[in-house]
């Protein structure tokens, strides 16, 4: 009876994986088309697969995950030798007197609008913007290149922030606007006020169940329009020489990914952890939270106490990512490279014939197939 009910079970995820073709009757040597198969040239094969064939399907079955881990490796890599690098140069220049720079900004930002009313703006940057680049004027006073503006043509799309950032080694400011999520507030709010935050990070985004990330000048920040200041939340280990890298601040595990545990949430985030990150943006872009303190980032209010009512939830209308420091074609050529080489195996994957599969399957599995023995033929008795 169990097995009967097993086979039953494997039988039905098969054939909705394999819609097109009738699985039952393919396993059970299909006594009434076999000569039409034989004789139609237009239908795939069935003869023995080649080895390059079964080494095609086996890099299916782990092609994402051996992607994911030798991204991680190089990039990784890539991201530690350029910050070595530049504290490198640092060091080497503490003699010279840094004269603060302005950032260059590619296009105009709905964040910080080059011509706000009433607001001398000098040198054309914003106020915001000059205190957020005087937290690490080296690098944001420095060049920044748009990757994606919901203002700026690109909409509100958690999918095409995840495209525009996977991947890209090097330096990345995300800011998100919203308001406070009504659906959260006990009472109906009357006039919601616009809360404005982001995450800058020295490293490389990629798709991960897991934390990562290890660099330690990254940080959160608020943005308050009010007082035209910038509050800023750096990493706990900030200038601890002896614990640099010892902790992992960047999430990102869209649903799309292959899940391999239910304690886990899905979206962006920073801080915090895995299940409960400190700012966490969800893939509806609706109910994102922003938590005033975790263990990695200096504690305080992302939402400048306007998230009380809807218990720090928040719901994303505009949201900016930029690249900041330079080397945007050289970066932006290696994740096209990525992307490529991602695209490349998922298609040779997809490529595998069907019928070869299941045959493969047939003879790796034991299915029963005339005078072949069954799926469950161990637990016949001799």
């Amino acid at each position: 009876m169990t097995a009967t009910s097993d086979e039953a079970e494997l039988l039905a995820r098969l054939q909705s994986q394999f819609g097109d073709m009738n699985v039952n009757e393919f396993l059970n040597g299909c006594p009434n088309n076999n000569d039409a198969i034989e004789d139609d040239d237009s239908e795939s094969s069935v003869e023995e697969p080649t080895p390059e064939e079964l080494q095609a399907w086996q890099e299916a079955q782990f092609a994402k995950g051996r992607m994911r881990l030798q991204t991680k490796e190089i990039l990784d890599d890539a991201t530690t030798a350029r910050r070595r690098r530049l504290r490198s140069e640092k060091d080497e220049d503490k003699d010279w007197e840094r004269v603060p720079a302005a950032p260059e900004l590619d296009r105009a930002s709905i964040f910080f609008p080059r011509n706000a009313d009433g607001m001398e703006l000098a040198a054309g940057v914003h106020p915001m913007l000059k205190k957020l680049v005087d937290f690490d004027p080296e690098t944001l006073g420095t060049k920044w290149h748009c990757l994606y503006s919901s203002s700026g043509g690109d909409g509100i799309s958690f999918r095409n922030v995840i495209d525009k950032i996977h991947g890209y080694g090097g330096s990345t400011m995300l800011l998100f606007g919203g308001v406070p999520s009504a659906t959260r507030c006990v009472e109906k709010m009357k006039s919601p006020k616009q809360v404005s935050l982001g995450f800058f990070t020295f490293d490389t985004w990629m798709e991960s169940e897991d934390m990562f990330g290890c660099d330690d000048e990254c940080f959160l920040f608020a943005l308050d329009y009010e007082s035209n200041d910038v509050k800023i939340f750096p990493s706990r280990l900030r200038g601890y020489d002896s614990k640099k890298g010892t902790k992992k601040y960047m999430y990102c595990n869209p649903s799309s990914g292959a899940a391999r545990s239910d304690k886990t949430v899905h979206g962006i985030g920073a801080g915090g952890s895995p299940s409960l990150p400190r700012l966490h943006i969800t893939e509806s872009l609706e109910e994102c939270r922003a938590l005033s303190y975790d263990a990695l980032f200096e504690d305080g209010d992302l939402m400048l106490g306007k998230g009380i009512e809807s218990l720090y939830y928040f719901d994303v209308n505009e949201i900016e990512i930029w690249a900041v420091g330079g080397d945007f074609d050289e970066q932006l050529a290696a994740q096209a490279k990525q992307k490529e080489i991602e695209l490349a195996t998922l298609e040779r994957a997809r490529q595998i014939d069907k019928r070869q599969l299941l045959e493969h399957i047939e003879n790796g599995f034991a299915w029963k197939s005339y005078n072949k023995p069954g799926l469950f033929g161990h637990r016949d008795p001799r």
